[in-house]
């Protein structure tokens, strides 16, 4: 017996993943040398073929996930093995790291400047790996897990381009990150230590972000684990970091004896977050809050609303949801809901990705890129949870 409200929601999600978003990248993105075309219009014209390397670990992720949760169709497959070739051929340089963008040739325009794209690239073969149990994508995730490792240790060793990350800082994103993609390589391929190590991203996530004034966490602390007030980007809150990072949390301490009971913790952020980061005029997450109640000037575009701050709070809700049972779960997630599904989705499938305050459309604040990843990512999520909401409220009447 399953609850009728969340078992339709999941349904619906599984029908816009399927129905809408996934048929437009394989109308509009697909080139001949196994990479996704990644800085397209809404309306799927190409606008360039640089490739930025992170949208291409974030589609072979994408792709692989569509295999392993509704079975390897063979149009899928084709993608993510093209994805997985085109990133193992172009996607490192002379010393193993992952570039940030090549020509459509695959020739380097810039290099490892961004720890992000590792781990968007761990995340992607991790994901190839489980589906396919290739042995080139087990030896790349290998080699990536001992080099990010080393680099997490060394602070200023790495960038996250696009975003500055000044001297003697550290990056609430990159703890976010590898919490989440070292877990996931872990479960790839058994491997404990790197669970651990995903654990220890963790940690210093929740203890050296957390704005005990506010209740909030803040995108940038300093490396001793305090802040910087005199810097606008030191007070910087991204309401929608948090929200995705506290269902990864959730899914990291679920399967872990020691650390399940954080959890409450992470819900309880969650709605934290929402409530300081809701627009109550206008609707919608706002991108970026100043912590210390100042304008949020050391954030572009702060009171834009991106795609992804949306999507990943209807993830984070139904993870709350699932592990409360608490009524402001539900509510939340209609409400972003409510107010994603009435702005973001265009006639060709997909979603916009940025709108301003008023919920107009906006350029992006970030890279000029679309790529499929938070949305399908998101519904997929949203959609396994609410099954799991709905047969727990089906197990209880």
């Amino acid at each position: 017996m399953v609850d009728g409200f969340t078992e339709s929601l999941a349904t619906d999600y599984r029908r816009t993943l399927q129905k809408d978003v996934v048929p437009f990248w394989l109308r509009h993105a697909l080139d001949p040398s196994g990479a996704l075309n990644n800085c397209l219009d809404d309306a799927g014209k190409v606008l360039s073929h640089d490739r930025f390397v992170w949208s291409q670990g974030r589609a072979l992720w994408t792709f692989s996930a569509l295999c392993e949760t509704f079975g390897p169709r063979p149009e899928w497959l084709a993608v993510a093995q093209g994805l997985a070739g085109w990133l193992l051929r172009h996607g490192r340089d002379g010393e193993g790291r992952w570039v940030y963008r090549t020509d459509a040739d695959g020739r380097v325009l810039q290099g490892a400047e961004s720890i992000y794209v590792d781990g968007f690239a761990l995340d992607g073969l991790s994901a190839y790996y489980r589906v396919t149990l290739n042995p080139e994508a087990a030896q790349a995730i290998r080699d990536t897990v001992s080099i990010v490792r080393d680099r997490l240790a060394q602070p200023g060793s790495y960038g996250i381009a696009p975003y500055q990350m000044p001297a003697g800082w550290k990056a609430f994103g990159v703890r976010m990150i590898f919490a989440r993609v070292l877990d996931q390589a872990a479960r790839a391929l058994s491997r404990p230590d790197w669970h651990a190590a995903a654990v220890g991203q963790a940690d210093e996530l929740l203890a050296d972000f957390a704005d005990t004034g506010s209740g909030l966490y803040r995108e940038f602390a300093l490396l001793d684990g305090g802040f910087d007030d005199e810097a606008p980007a030191g007070r910087v809150c991204v309401p929608g970091h948090v929200i995705e990072a506290m269902w990864f949390l959730m899914d990291l301490f679920a399967g872990d004896p020691e650390r399940c009971d954080r959890i409450p913790s992470c819900c309880n952020l969650i709605r934290r977050h929402l409530e300081a980061g809701w627009d109550e005029e206008f609707g919608g997450l706002r991108l970026a809050l100043d912590v210390c109640g100042r304008e949020p000037v050391g954030w572009q575009q702060a009171d834009g609303k991106p795609w992804w701050a949306q999507v990943e709070a209807l993830v984070a809700t139904a993870y709350a949801w699932e592990h409360t049972g608490e009524t402001w779960c539900r509510e939340w997630h209609e409400r972003v809901r409510d107010y994603a599904f009435a702005h973001y989705p265009v006639a060709t499938g997909e979603w916009r990705q940025w709108l301003d305050r008023e919920g107009r459309p906006a350029p992006s604040a970030a890279l000029p890129v679309k790529d499929p990843f938070h949305l399908p990512r998101g519904l997929m999520a949203a959609a396994a949870a609410l099954d799991r909401v709905a047969t727990r409220l089906g197990d209880r009447s």
